[in-house]
């Protein structure tokens, strides 16, 4: 049996982070780099990127490079992981985690469905769909060097499942139709990449459940009572499965999807 040092899980693992700046791509590039990471991570050029540059520069152990993105263009995309070819050997884990919410706002998004528009749907399926693809793709040279290469890709109970309307009444959020079609689309891609990029390189996808991010508190009450355990979820609810799929210790673990959800999707 492998002996595995808990305080050495991630060190020197090489993690390249989409959306590291948002409230999930933060809590993951912070946690992960004090385990000892060295942190690849990309997102608009913003306030949220420059506070969490800020936060890691504090701490001084953290290693870290951040690349601005706008992962929705093709041509961006492309250049980012030119840079990051010049400026890595390799990279041990992906985690694709920038996507288009359903607190975005955009014109023809959080409309009722005769009002969504094509155009954002496109943008979304851009997004949270193509973008992941795309940049595995151009990825896989420097994963393939990687002794222990992870893909992780994070979706949604709306990957899954339908949604709950009455949640969504007098509240400014919604369920846009282009956010569970894109989310279900990665759950998918997830399974095929898994299949098609073994036996070197291991993809997993995170079914998140609601999380927790200064919703409406009628939202907040209704979702609640449809989860098992009694709550919405918060970061450190997360974390622990983003650490378990980037360590060796899920070296066996390939083409699962992995509910976070605190029970919500076994009714």
């Amino acid at each position: 049996m492998k002996n595995f040092a808990l305080k050495n899980l991630l060190k020197n693992k090489k993690i390249f982070i989409t959306g590291a700046s948002g409230k999930l791509g933060s809590m993951m590039s912070y946690n992960l780099g004090l385990l000892g990471a060295e942190l690849i991570l990309t997102d608009f050029s913003n306030k949220n990127s420059e506070k969490l540059i800020n936060k890691l520069r504090n701490k001084k152990r953290i290693k870290f490079k951040f690349y601005y993105c706008d992962l929705e263009d093709q041509l961006e995309r492309e250049i980012l992981v030119k840079k990051i070819n010049l400026d890595y050997r390799t990279v041990d884990i992906v985690i694709n985690n920038a996507a288009f919410v359903g607190k975005n706002k955009l014109e023809g998004w959080n409309e009722k469905f005769e009002k969504q528009t094509i155009t954002t749907f496109r943008r979304a399926l851009d997004v949270n769909l193509a973008a992941p693809f795309h940049i595995i793709q151009l990825l896989s040279r420097l994963l393939n060097r990687s002794k222990n290469p992870s893909i992780i890709n994070i979706s949604s109970i709306y990957g899954i499942l339908g949604p709950k309307w009455d949640l969504y009444k007098d509240v400014k959020m919604s369920n846009p139709a282009a956010y569970a079609a894109s989310k279900g689309g990665l759950i998918q891609l997830t399974r095929w990449l898994s299949t098609t990029l073994s036996p070197k390189i291991r993809v997993n996808s995170i079914i998140l459940g609601g999380v927790k991010d200064n919703q409406a508190q009628s939202f907040i009450k209704k979702y609640q009572n449809q989860v098992p355990l009694g709550r919405m979820a918060n970061e450190d609810d997360i974390i622990g499965a983003i650490i378990f799929l980037s360590s060796n210790m899920s070296s066996y673990i390939n083409g699962q999807c992995i509910k976070v959800d605190g029970g919500w999707s076994a009714w």
